[in-house]
């Protein structure tokens, strides 16, 4: 299976996107999904996907329109929901 790019985002760019995408990672792996991550800053959200092309952008937070698929990812945090919230993150990736 090729390679999947997930970019996850957050207001600071540091802790929650990193828990995110290290939750993602765990998820992901367990059903076979090879992926690389990149966190960042919402405010560089738009210069990281024009230039590296990812797959899926996961936020905690408010995204602007952007050409990639992206996914509220709050509930990985909360727990609420979370598994609706994968769920989905595994069905964009696989299409």
């Amino acid at each position: 299976m090729e390679q999947k790019y997930i970019i996850v985002a957050c207001g600071t760019g540091g802790v929650t996107s990193k828990n995110i995408a290290m939750k993602l990672e765990k998820y992901l792996k367990a059903k076979g999904v090879n992926c690389k991550f990149d966190t960042c800053k919402v405010i560089e959200v738009r210069s990281k996907a024009e230039t590296l092309k990812p797959d899926l952008i996961a936020s905690s937070t408010k995204l602007p329109e952007l050409e990639v698929p992206t996914v509220s990812a709050t509930a990985l945090l909360t727990g609420v929901g979370a598994e609706k919230v994968y769920e989905q993150i595994y069905d964009i990736l696989m299409k």
